[in-house]
């Protein structure tokens, strides 16, 4: 009985983690047709000098929309700071991805002293369903880039 137990919650575990896995590849096949896509294209620089605080900053804002859809909107921030009379620079990057104006995956990097840190976020349904990070605030940070997600779309005019 104790055998039957452990085998049939053994197979319940491998097809919720299969169901999870096709899910990522059925987003992971979204994410690569909208780069390989022919959107539109529309991008903006922002610019931030503050030597006082030792600090410049660009922001450069990419958007891929089909129509009334936004496919993809990427945030890409190069930052120069001075520490201890040293230039210090840091690339961080939010590339969030959409079908149906519904967010679908966050692909997040960060280069900071040489190191890359590189985490993706898997949604469904307005859920994230699975992530690559390998912190304990995932689940905090998963919600906060839905959070954002959403505020930005109420924003934008397309």
């Amino acid at each position: 009985m104790k055998t039957i137990f452990v085998l049939t919650a053994t197979l319940l575990s491998l097809a919720v983690f299969s169901q999870d896995t096709e899910k990522v590849k059925q987003i992971d096949s979204l994410v690569a047709l909208i780069n390989n896509s022919g959107f539109k294209i529309q991008r903006d620089t922002i610019k931030q000098d503050r030597q006082d605080l030792g600090f410049s900053m660009q922001t450069y804002l990419t958007m891929l929309t089909n129509g009334k859809e936004i496919k993809k909107y990427v945030n890409n921030v190069h930052m120069t700071r001075m520490e201890n009379g040293v230039s210090k620079q840091m690339i961080m990057e939010n590339a969030f991805y959409y079908d149906q104006n519904k967010l679908i995956k966050v692909e997040e990097y960060g280069i900071k002293d040489d190191k890359k840190t590189e985490i993706n976020w898997y949604y469904s349904n307005d859920k994230p369903v699975y992530n690559t990070s390998k912190t304990g605030d995932a689940q905090e940070r998963a919600d906060m880039l839905l959070t954002i997600s959403k505020s930005m779309l109420g924003k934008v005019k397309l």
